[in-house]
């Protein structure tokens, strides 16, 4: 299976979601459990709408409320040496 779309497919493929269920095991924000079953596959490195590529090395599993986070431009989104993510409230 071809794990590396490019922008050739806006949204991750079934592939690509097992390789990311595999690889990330759980919701990738910092100390969230949720179950990879009830994650969306998220464009962590660059947003689709700018110029963002749909390949495995770009995307993060992320539950429903981390996801909706990851697009709040409320928090600050950073990546910990782990690859999860850390988010922090702007003040």
């Amino acid at each position: 299976e071809i794990l590396d779309l490019g922008r050739t497919a806006r949204l991750f493929s079934p592939a690509q979601r097992k390789a990311m269920a595999l690889r990330d095991k759980h919701c990738r924000a910092e100390g969230c459990t949720v179950s990879v079953d009830w994650c969306e596959a998220h464009h962590y490195r660059q947003p689709w709408s700018k110029g963002g590529k749909t390949n495995l090395n770009h995307g993060k599993l992320l539950c429903p409320w981390h996801h909706h986070r990851a697009h709040d431009t409320r928090y600050l989104v950073n990546e910990l040496p782990n690859g999860d993510i850390r988010y922090t409230k702007r003040t």
